[in-house]
């Protein structure tokens, strides 16, 4: 029974295990610092180790052989939705500035806008795509990768990123890369591993929330959710439309937020220290949006397809 629900949840396996991690360390704050192997779960240390390794299983799936088949449809879509995020952010910060409104802060809003979770994209090509559609989600899981959000938000001046940082941060994605190319088997293996490795992604997320903090970023996560998706609409649905010639779905599938999102404040604060007071609410919102854009988008791509006769389809 209980695995049936889990499976019913978007982004179950980071979600879950971060409220359940969150629950005890709001009820039982003790429970996480019986000794150094309990408390490394909740500290930063523990949860950049995991994060590095998570990296490496992304990089792994960027393999040439996916590249090649991506070009076309799926640059398209990189280069808007990598526009978009640049764009909307530098307004979001001349109107708000970095603290932001309704409780976002302005990394909030970048790291929600410039990521993708590429499963729903998928899944949604599974039932109104084709062939070629299939092969862009090979360029369009580079979104996926948080590096690129790290970027905007350099190039937006939002936190002192220096370049030795973001070269920090992408070197597991780049050993991923390099792995996941001398191999096939290693890539298969790696792809395979990622799904466990948010088990406890998640858990190591949660040990250091609090429920008190979800639930004050429970409305902002929600307001942000629906900026994220209102998204799609100003960029990328327009270029799959004038550019790839498509009916426009595409553009608003890759707008919904992955479950790495949530990484994105402790990688930022560990960096800039300014962010630290801002690190748990904007993780408690960024785990809202990774819920509710991975069930707002497919309603909103339903909706659509439906009002310009594009039918479901099996590939």
């Amino acid at each position: 029974m209980f695995s049936k629900i889990f499976r019913k949840v978007p982004a179950a396996l980071i979600v879950v295990p971060m409220l359940f991690a969150a629950f005890i360390n709001s009820f039982f704050p003790k429970f996480f610092n019986l000794g150094p192997t309990s408390s490394s779960i909740a500290s930063v240390d523990g949860l950049n180790a995991i994060i590095s390794i998570t990296l490496v299983a992304v990089g792994s799936q960027l393999t040439l052989s996916r590249l090649k088949k991506a070009l076309g449809r799926g640059l398209t879509l990189f280069i808007f939705k990598w526009l978009s995020s640049i764009v909307l952010g530098f307004i979001f910060i001349k109107l708000f500035g970095n603290k932001g409104i309704f409780g976002i802060s302005s990394l909030c809003f970048i790291a929600a806008i410039s990521n993708q979770n590429n499963s729903i994209f998928v899944g949604l090509i599974n039932d109104y795509g084709d062939e070629y559609d299939m092969a862009s989600a090979a360029i369009t899981s580079i979104i996926s990768v948080p590096i690129f959000t790290f970027l905007t938000l350099s190039i937006l001046k939002v936190a002192d990123i220096t370049p030795s940082s973001i070269l920090d941060l992408a070197l597991p994605i780049l050993v991923g890369i390099f792995l996941g190319n001398i191999d096939k088997d290693f890539c298969k293996f790696l792809g395979q591993s990622q799904k466990y490795i948010l088990v406890f992604l998640g858990f190591s997320i949660g040990a250091s929330i609090n429920l008190s903090t979800i639930i004050e970023g429970g409305l902002g996560g929600i307001i942000l959710s629906i900026l994220t998706v209102l998204s799609a609409f100003l960029f990328t649905v327009p270029a799959d439309i004038l550019i790839n010639k498509r009916p426009g779905w595409a553009g608003i599938s890759i707008y919904t937020a992955a479950g790495n999102a949530i990484i994105v404040p402790a990688l930022v604060s560990d960096l800039d220290k300014s962010w630290q007071a801002t690190r748990a609410i904007s993780q408690a919102q960024l785990g809202t949006v990774v819920i509710f854009t991975s069930i707002l988008v497919p309603i909103v791509v339903g909706l659509w397809n439906k009002k310009f006769g594009v039918k479901k389809i099996k590939i």
